[in-house]
């Protein structure tokens, strides 16, 4: 995702995120690109948070791809963990420019049953979305450092500060 794009793509992925937020009854939502460039959140309190989320979830989704690969698999479809209080679920996104990361974090107002069900009309509804449409959009290894930290500021610009 270009820097120069971010902005709409953030505007665009708004009212998805939302929707997938109220239906689904999570506590947390994040989606963000494979390089961990976030472009929609909600929940989290603090910006480092955001980041460091972000960034686990890019490593886990890249290393997951590849353990699926070396296992026959071809792709991965979700990872879930089940804690005492909070429960957690990682997806890949798929858009027809590639796919996005959407992690989660929900508590008993919510089981994995109603997560998967709404993750899959995310998946849709982003995929339909014009700002998902151009398969030309890449990100090179110059503009790389400098469009995550464009993706913190468009989608929690307080956060952006507290480095």
């Amino acid at each position: 995702m270009r820097g120069a794009e971010l902005p709409q793509l953030v505007d665009a992925l708004r009212g998805p995120i939302q929707v997938f937020v109220r239906e689904s009854r999570v506590r947390i939502a994040l989606l963000v690109s494979g390089a961990g460039q976030v472009l929609a959140q909600h929940g989290f309190a603090r910006g480092y948070h955001v980041m460091n989320v972000a960034s686990l979830a890019a490593a886990t989704h890249a290393s997951s791809h590849a353990l699926a690969g070396l296992a026959g698999a071809g792709r991965w479809e979700h990872l879930y963990h089940g804690g005492r209080e909070r429960q957690l679920f990682l997806a890949p996104l798929r858009t027809p420019v590639g796919e996005l990361i959407l992690v989660v974090i929900f508590d008993a107002d919510s089981s994995l049953g109603i997560v998967r069900l709404f993750y899959e009309n995310l998946e849709k509804e982003v995929s339909a979305l014009p700002a998902f449409q151009d398969r030309n959009a890449k990100t090179d290894h110059g503009s790389f450092e400098r469009d995550l930290e464009a993706g913190l500021e468009y989608t929690s610009p307080e956060a952006a500060s507290e480095d």
